[in-house]
């Protein structure tokens, strides 16, 4: 059962959904929860607004008083002995890369978790909202949304809404401060008694040929689905207690982040950046980071120049780097690690990749903590140019030291591209897929066709509400101020399939996106991690010639916050019913395709049909990221693994050229 939770997941999260997404009408206790749960992530930064229900809440509710309430009292021990030793400051600034910021943040998430139903989830929301650092709260909080039962469903204010200081420059954030004290010069409209207003943003304008990627990398929709992934399984959670999929845990998280750096990477060859940055810290890093990114106490997010040097006061963390990526190196090429009692296990079995992923990112299922060590939080530490404080309070971390903003730093492709490096190390030496394994007796691809692809820039907005303080939670629900930028956006297409069958079959199709580097016959051998794949359903094939269509904007709709709120508003007055969606968030749709080129740029499409078995096929469902559909091969199959495909190419694969256009003239897409 666990093996199909997580290897569902893993092809799921970076594909359109290859089951139908349902909606739900909401029950007056449905719209009530979802109502709260919006309140309390709404201006998080203040905790003196005394005109919404969680206040008074807060301020009367008292957890030691009502330690029966939920279901572990020493979580309850725990926490409050803690709290009373001293937590962070409302305004110090929170990573989950400090421990001691860590540990404060677990023992909240616990004291949520283990409350019994969601009226003391609540009141202890409601008092941490209150009393605890705004970033500590909304962390934990997040979290305890998403794995407790009473809160299925639940849209969470999206992360660029609730910490807009994340994904929008200070001069965004200046002007939208700007515009409250002075309620703006440029209302664009009104939306039931409530003032809009619009602030162009642009993207960070540095000398840097990396900046050609900000449009990427600085995408507000692709952060949030980046801070949400390691919200799912955070390497901090216990696997045994809450009841996550330990035996794959570790291929998840490394097969999204291949995902992502693949897809990183078509992106650079839109620009003409060729590959990505090698890194060995001993000598100068190339890639700068000049983000004008202000936290919300006022302090400049830290900066990195161009040929970086660790600094002297990071040696540390560069010493116990080189001696984990040694490790690693060890345990690949003799196919041994060390557990945590002494013993060897071996790697090359099926369960060895899952062992490889866990060791790297250092969870709490790594089979060897104090041996492995947690690589990817050395290398986010040395990674950025700040320094050390003894006091939690006075920690300045820097973009790689926040999953809301590890996307915008050219290291991070750089980090992620180099444990891409190993886990290639690994599949290279298992062995390739047989003709057998990849071929489906009696179905044959004919011809693809597609539509003329092309992208172009369009706005795009966020509420930033968030990003200013307000006198009253009734004032600040009468202001929207917005920031608008051009993103990267394409026209939908449609995929054409000819397909023979001989036979009355059911099929899965995968279609994955790549580079068109060398020839079909031997270039997947070394490119076949940057492919992405780009859809994956299910058919049902008759005898003989089967032509299917297939849409690339089967997408979810996600409602921004004043909308939302709007809508549970009326929902409570019972001026209109609340619809609810079983997915919440998914990979930003807009981002299906490459930037490409406005004269075209070439890629390569990889077709593949495989048996949809019955007995291995189910559905299974996920925070959040809701049902999707497990067909029982690893995630990325057949590209799972380098493919001679000059001994192993079956009829059931299709390879098909490609042209991306690029254009300036949106208009005559933006109705799409």
């Amino acid at each position: 059962m666990l093996k199909e939770v997580l290897f569902l997941v893993l092809a799921a999260l970076c594909l359109s959904d290859a089951v139908s997404i349902k909606s739900h009408i909401a029950d007056i206790n449905f719209v009530q929860k979802q109502k709260k749960i919006h309140e309390l992530l709404l201006f998080v930064k203040q905790n003196v607004l005394t005109d919404v229900e969680f206040y008074t809440i807060g301020r009367n509710y008292e957890i030691e008083n009502n330690m029966e309430m939920y279901k572990d009292k020493d979580v309850v021990k725990e926490f409050l002995h803690y709290y009373k030793h001293g937590v962070l400051s409302r305004d110090a600034i929170f990573s989950p890369f400090y421990e001691e910021h860590l540990n404060e943040m677990i023992l909240l998430f616990k004291l949520f978790y283990n409350a019994k139903d969601f009226e003391i989830f609540y009141k202890t929301a409601a008092w941490a909202r209150l009393y605890m650092n705004s970033e500590v709260f909304t962390q934990a909080f997040y979290v305890a949304v998403f794995y407790r039962p009473d809160c299925k469903y639940i849209i969470p204010m999206s992360p660029y809404e609730v910490n807009p200081n994340y994904f929008f420059d200070s001069n965004v954030i200046q002007e939208a401060q700007r515009i409250k004290m002075m309620h703006g010069l440029t209302s664009t409209g009104n939306m039931n008694n409530t003032d809009i207003y619009v602030i162009y943003s642009n993207y960070t304008n540095t000398f840097s040929e990396e900046n050609k990627l900000d449009y990427f990398m600085e995408d507000f929709s692709l952060n949030s689905f980046y801070f949400y992934f390691r919200q799912i399984f955070p390497f901090w959670l216990n696997s045994k207690e809450y009841n996550i999929p330990r035996e794959y845990r570790g291929v998840f998280y490394l097969y999204i982040h291949q995902q992502l750096i693949a897809r990183y990477y078509l992106e650079r060859l839109s620009n003409d950046l060729g590959e990505i940055e090698d890194f060995n810290l001993q000598k100068p890093f190339y890639p700068g980071f000049y983000s004008s990114i202000v936290f919300g106490n006022g302090v400049v997010m830290p900066q990195r120049k161009s040929y970086y040097n660790v600094p002297y006061y990071k040696y540390q963390y560069l010493t116990e780097m080189d001696l984990l990526e040694l490790r690693f190196m060890d345990a690949i090429d003799s196919g041994l690690v060390l557990d945590s009692n002494g013993k060897f296990v071996n790697i090359y079995t099926p369960e060895g990749l899952n062992i490889l992923g866990n060791l790297i990112e250092g969870n709490s299922d790594t089979c060897n903590l104090h041996y492995y060590g947690m690589y990817e939080m050395l290398a986010r530490n040395v990674f950025g140019s700040n320094f050390d404080y003894a006091d939690k309070n006075k920690i300045v971390p820097t973009a790689m030291q926040f999953y809301s903003t590890s996307l915008r730093d050219p290291a991070f492709y750089a980090l992620f591209n180099k444990i891409s490096n190993y886990v290639d190390r690994y599949k290279k030496r298992i062995p390739a897929y047989s003709y057998s394994e990849l071929n489906f007796p009696g179905v044959k691809i004919e011809s693809v066709n597609i539509d003329k692809l092309w992208t172009y820039f369009d706005y795009c907005d966020a509420t930033i509400n968030n990003a200013v303080f307000f006198n009253s939670f009734k004032e600040g629900s009468s202001l929207h101020i917005k920031a608008r930028r051009y993103c990267l956006n394409y026209k939908p297409f449609t995929y054409r399939l000819s397909v023979n069958s001989d036979k009355d079959v059911k099929a899965i199709v995968k279609i994955f996106l790549g580079p068109a580097i060398g020839q079909d016959m031997s270039y997947l051998k070394k490119y076949y991690k940057y492919f992405v794949m780009m859809e994956e359903f299910d058919v049902l094939l008759k005898q003989g010639i089967n032509n299917i269509e297939y849409a690339s904007n089967e997408a979810t709709y996600r409602m921004s916050s004043d909308k939302l709120y709007k809508k549970l508003q009326n929902a409570v007055s019972g001026s209109e019913p609340f619809t609810y969606y079983e997915k919440v968030y998914a990979y930003p749709e807009r981002l299906t395709l490459p930037k490409g080129k406005p004269e075209g740029m070439k890629f390569k499409m990889f077709f593949y049909l495989s048996l949809y078995d019955e007995s291995k096929t189910m559905n299974i469902e996920l925070p959040i990221f809701g049902k999707m559909i497990y067909d029982g091969k690893p995630s990325g199959f057949p590209l799972d693994r380098p493919m001679y495909t000059w001994k192993s190419f079956t009829p059931n694969m299709y390879f098909k050229d490609v042209y991306i256009y690029n254009t300036k003239d949106s208009e005559k897409f933006s109705h799409y």
